[in-house]
């Protein structure tokens, strides 16, 4: 017989939940989660290197993609960052040039959720304005960046990143910080950061508090690649 987790200090806003399209992944970042985030970074290896291949010339490639992909966490994972997301799959031929990070922080306990998420937008943004998301407030911020330059061969680019910071608990001070970046270096490009702003507002509007008695996920929400968590 196995015994039931004690629910009895669980909150809906304790787990989360998104629709993604095909071929985004949720990799965990988070403390203690390194053994989480190496069944991801294989996971998705062995998808797009799958076994059947020969073992001889195929390894070395799944070497580089492991430690390609765990350099790219060593920032987030440092940071502290809950989880990354990001696509694994082309797009018409094309990876898709945005990434997501998800993070948890505190403010001081028993701070008006409102004022909070309102003082945020006295900072210098490009966009600003308060938000709800799924009947808890918050706010959402942009700001863009040119003439972005970065160590090696890296071109020049321009950067957008989205920000929505959304109130969890008001007794506790409990936020989540949900961070979209985008990247272009030409004009066609700035249009398709443009299209990935809209398509990630529109994945914000599928985003549901999934922890014991939030209200049910509908067919239509589905869940991300993988739930928050406190």
């Amino acid at each position: 017989m196995t015994a039931k987790p004690d629910l009895s200090g669980a909150r809906p806003t304790d787990v989360w939940g998104m629709f993604f399209p095909p071929g985004w992944v949720r990799f965990p970042t988070g403390p203690d989660q390194a053994r989480e985030l190496d069944e991801a970074i294989e996971a998705v290896v062995r998808r797009s290197l799958p076994d059947d291949l020969p073992r001889d010339s195929v390894e070395p490639h799944r070497h580089l993609m492991r430690d390609a992909l765990r350099d790219t966490f060593t920032e987030a994972t440092e940071a502290g960052a809950g989880a990354v997301y990001l696509p694994t799959e082309p797009l018409n031929g094309i990876m898709t040039p945005c990434s997501i990070t998800e993070a948890e922080i505190v403010s001081d306990a028993g701070s008006n959720p409102v004022e909070v998420a309102s003082s945020i937008l006295t900072e210098d943004y490009d966009e600003s304005e308060l938000v709800e998301v799924d009947g808890r407030p918050g706010a959402r911020v942009a700001t863009t960046s040119h003439d972005v330059r970065h160590d090696g061969d890296f071109p020049v680019v321009s950067t957008k990143q989205v920000v929505y910071v959304i109130s969890r608990d008001d007794a506790e001070g409990d936020w989540l910080v949900m961070s979209f970046s985008t990247v272009w270096n030409s004009e066609e490009g700035e249009r398709v950061s443009e299209a990935l702003v809209i398509f990630f507002d529109a994945l914000m509007s599928t985003f549901r508090w999934a922890g014991p008695g939030a209200r049910p996920l509908t067919p239509l929400d589905g869940t991300g690649p993988g739930p928050g968590a406190r």
